[in-house]
């Protein structure tokens, strides 16, 4: 890639568990014990063997919402969920230092956090989520791994974790200088949630970009879309889903590219340099834009 003449680079890393989002997702069924292809779908979608009154349940909540349906299930469907939670999953534990360092990082940047009931979060039981201590401690991880000024910026002063939205969000949702992570997002797989919330975060930037830098990615957004180039990362819908967003939205090409370009900056430039024509100088155009609104920090 062309390097920026204003800006030194500096190469960063996401956490390991972020920099998955590179490689195809793999799968587990065939791998676990009791864990079909059937459930491993069922669980990447948010669903969860519960075991309530005696009985076990196979459900969720549907498309981030309120409303939920559960089915009769097993045991051995309930301990294939458990050996699924512990590899692709979100683990539940408690770890209040977790939650503690959250709010402070956030509180420091003057972002709220607010829990699913639209309350701000505070140091009491009733808001703290015990279960949420890996949840917690892998979002300050994302975020600290994120230029400071992109914390700071006006088009984010609110992250929620919990709840539910519209009927159109399926498990996040970015409106009002808000990030709405949902009971759906943190439910599911781990590669989702962090996949979503790059994503969300990807629309503050696409808020937040210079009107003359917008302009420019709009222009060479058409050429991209022109020859279809755009990168698929599996997370919540497959791969090929997610590039014909892209194609279809410049808005989502630019929330959708800051979650490429912060989990896998490494595949991201080698894609670059592997395209040819008008395709490769728009790209290089916008990854050089991107670039630039991160002061010239590129990630692994």
């Amino acid at each position: 890639m062309p390097a920026l003449n204003a800006l030194e680079s500096d190469m960063q890393a996401m956490p390991p568990q972020v920099r998955e989002l590179g490689s195809p997702w793999r799968p587990l069924a065939g791998t676990l014990v009791g864990l079909s292809q059937e459930l491993e779908n069922e669980f990447r979608f948010g669903q969860k063997v519960i075991f309530f009154n005696g009985l076990y349940r196979l459900g969720g909540n549907i498309k981030g919402g309120s409303s939920s349906i559960w089915s009769p299930s097993t045991a051995h469907a309930y301990k294939a969920y458990c050996r699924w939670r512990d590899q692709d999953g979100i683990p539940a534990d408690e770890r209040p230092a977790a939650f503690q360092d959250l709010l402070g990082l956030l509180g420091g940047h003057g972002i709220s956090l607010l829990n699913g009931n639209y309350a701000q979060f505070e140091q009491k039981e009733h808001l703290y989520c015990k279960d949420w201590g890996y949840l917690y401690e892998m979002t300050a991880k994302v975020l600290r791994a994120l230029p400071e000024k992109h914390l700071q910026r006006d088009e984010f002063r609110t992250l929620q974790l919990g709840g539910w939205g519209p009927d159109c969000a399926k498990g996040s949702a970015y409106e009002d200088r808000a990030i709405r992570m949902y009971d759906f997002a943190l439910e599911g797989a781990l590669r989702t949630y962090v996949g979503l919330l790059l994503h969300e975060l990807g629309h503050a930037q696409e808020v937040g970009f210079p009107p003359a830098d917008k302009a420019l990615l709009k222009t060479h957004y058409r050429t991209i879309s022109q020859y279809q180039a755009v990168l698929g990362v599996e997370y919540l819908l497959d791969a090929e889903t997610r590039r014909i967003y892209q194609l279809r939205f410049f808005e989502e090409f630019l929330a959708e590219l800051y979650m490429i370009y912060t989990s896998q900056g490494g595949r991201l430039r080698q894609y670059v340099a592997s395209l040819t024509g008008p395709a490769r100088s728009s790209w290089e155009v916008v990854y050089d834009l991107f670039r630039k609104a991160f002061d010239g920090i590129e990630y692994e």
